[in-house]
């Protein structure tokens, strides 16, 4: 499963961060629905061949 982290700033601004990936300057809703259609994307990719 892929790490990913949502939190917020000191400004105020909540964040969204994975490998290679940093969204910032959200609201809450905004932060929490990125983060799960990420999640749902990177689960629908198929697996890398071997």
């Amino acid at each position: 499963m892929t790490a990913i982290s949502v939190f917020q700033n000191d400004d105020g601004f909540w964040a969204v961060t994975a490998q290679g990936l940093v969204v910032t300057g959200l609201t809450r809703e905004g932060a929490e629905a990125f983060a799960e259609a990420f999640l749902r994307l990177h689960d629908e990719q198929p697996p890398a061949a071997p």
